[in-house]
């Protein structure tokens, strides 16, 4: 079968995996909506330049991934699915592009296995359906580093360097105008490393470096323009003072442990990270004519968690760019396994196994949760308000929760036990179940979760801003208000903005809507419907009781009017 039939054959499954079920359950707060809110602003106040929530510069992203969002919102209208459609389209570019460079490395059946591994694999799936900026950020940032890979081999296949030099610079660009520059950390990380490693410093040190940086600038530099004209230097020093705040860990929400994404990697990229586990040490009895891209894919993964594991901020898919090198190399094992060239090492079948047992006992916990009328008091007595006010208050589940639990005893575990017994059972079985689970978990899983987790948040935020223009979060942060409340340019312009008790607070702040709201909410003299939203957990000081009185304290949420 041709090259381009089975580019075809690969991007219809994709399609059928990524693209249905997109809207199935409303935008997760707060990543998902802080995004979808942002494209909702820039299409309702028709300003592309920079990315704002409460029609205020956002200080925390460039716009490229919000461009893509609006362009399918004035496309197609505002819809759930459409706000997740660039990960998905995202997805399917990913699985083909896993597929092309198996293809190019000389090994047509292994870029079928990664494009496999990488698809079905339990958090990629998942992420790929979601809103979130990270899957077409790492697609951009490894493309730059696929074609500085090339770089290296044109000497080797007699071929001019020129184009993948620009093409390097141009998918760093779009990288950060995605995300940041800490596209350009990792990228010069990776080719510092890589060419340390071969002594291939004529790469760098080349006046064809140049041509990486015009294609780089080009993007960058247009946008850097003219945001400079729109702005001046404001946004730009407070982008970089906020990644400072995230690298210091000034977040403390955001602060975990250094093994964190060790942790998360192993159970969430399953079975990827099991299979590919013994190959993220150097092997002898690997392929020859792969050993050079082999060098890269390891260097990749080791630079993503060291530089993420360094940072004490620390959010679950910061380090999912690992997701290329785990898919690969598990693709790889399966492809040996394929071909009679290798077996299972008994490490990957302990840490499967592993990962296995921890994903089916959350996959029956989580059920259970929904199911249950009653929290047992050995668990509620260990949680706080908030989080009991969630569990006491959902709608019960169905017994619908448990059928990814059901299919993975089912379908995982007998080629788990199996493979105990053969040495050369196929990951390939493996992959396909698994993606079959995370599917059954997209499906049934996920929705009573999420409505666990913001069904209340939803029908609150929605009340209150039907009943008055005055209402902000305390205490918490959230976009739901924002978005569910379909705030409007007008909402966002009250009294706030000329108080004298507000500009004495925001120190004259030239942008102070959303800040200068609750200020005044909270603090200022006026007798206006303004009310806060809390979690039940907020604790309520003498001062704050005195302002306000409690109109609603059902739930996990609690709503205060100002007295």
């Amino acid at each position: 079968m041709s090259k381009g039939n089975i580019h075809i054959i690969i991007t219809l499954l994709a399609l059928l995996v990524f693209i249905p079920g997109l809207g199935l359950t409303p935008l997760f707060d707060w990543d998902e909506l802080n995004f979808a809110e942002a494209a909702r602003e820039m299409v309702v106040s028709k300003n592309t330049a920079y990315v704002q929530i409460g029609y205020e510069p956002f200080w925390e992203k460039p716009p490229l991934f919000i461009w893509l969002q609006a362009a399918f919102l004035w496309l197609f209208g505002n819809h759930t699915w459409v706000y997740r459609l660039p990960n998905a389209l995202a997805g399917i570019v990913t699985v083909n592009l896993a597929y092309h460079i198996g293809y190019y490395l000389g090994r047509r059946t292994l870029g079928i296995f990664w494009a496999l591994a990488m698809a079905f694999s339990f958090a990629p799936l998942i992420y790929f359906k979601s809103g979130i900026i990270d899957p077409v950020f790492n697609l951009f940032i490894f493309l730059s580093v696929w074609h500085w890979y090339r770089i290296t081999r044109c000497e080797t296949e007699n071929t001019r360097p020129h184009w993948h030099y620009f093409l390097v610079g141009l998918f760093i660009g779009l990288a950060v105008l995605t995300k940041g520059p800490v596209a350009l950390l990792l990228l010069g990380l990776l080719v510092i490393s890589i060419t340390a490693y071969r002594g291939r410093w004529h790469d760098v040190f080349s006046t064809r470096i140049f041509i990486a940086a015009f294609g780089c600038a080009l993007l960058v530099g247009l946008w850097i323009l003219h945001l400079y004209y729109s702005l001046g230097a404001q946004f730009f020093d407070s982008f970089l003072a906020y990644q400072w705040e995230l690298a210091k860990g000034q977040i403390p929400w955001h602060n975990q442990p250094w093994f964190y994404h060790v942790i998360v990697l192993f159970f969430l990229c399953f079975p990827a990270a099991g299979l590919a586990l013994p190959y993220l040490f150097q092997r002898g009895e690997e392929d020859f004519g792969l050993e050079s891209w082999h060098a890269v894919m390891r260097t990749l993964f080791w630079i993503v968690l060291i530089v993420f594991s360094l940072v004490t901020t620390k959010i679950i898919h910061y380090s999912s760019l690992c997701w290329f090198p785990l898919t690969y190399f598990a693709g790889y094992h399966t492809y040996l396994i394929h071909t009679n060239r290798g077996q299972n090492h008994w490490i990957q079948k302990v840490s499967l196994t592993l990962g296995a047992l921890v994903l089916l006992g959350a996959m029956f916990v989580l059920p259970y949760l929904l199911s249950s009328t009653s929290i047992p008091h050995w668990i509620g007595q260990h949680l706080d308000a908030y989080t009991l006010g969630l569990l006491q208050n959902h709608e019960t589940g169905t017994f619908t929760a448990f059928i990814p639990a059901t299919m993975m005893v089912t379908l995982v575990f007998p080629w788990l036990i199996k493979n105990f017994m053969h040495n050369q059972w196929h990951p390939g079985k493996l992959l396909i179940a698994m993606g079959t689970v995370g599917l059954a978990a997209y499906y049934f899983l996920l929705p009573p979760m999420e409505s666990l987790l913001q069904k209340e948040l939803k029908q609150t935020v929605t009340t209150e801003s039907a009943a008055t223009p005055y209402v902000e979060t305390q205490g918490f942060k959230s976009f739901a208000l924002y978005f569910h409340g379909n705030v409007s340019p007008q909402k966002m312009k009250g009294p706030w903005l000329t108080d004298t008790f507000v500009l004495h607070r925001s120190q004259g702040k030239p942008y102070p809507k959303q800040e200068g709201k609750r200020i005044w909410i909270k603090d200022a003299n006026h007798r206006e419907n303004a009310r806060l939203i809390t979690k039940s957990s907020y604790v309520a000081d003498a001062y704050f009781r005195y302002q306000f009185k409690l109109i609603d304290s059902q739930g996990a949420y609690f709503v205060w009017q100002r007295r």
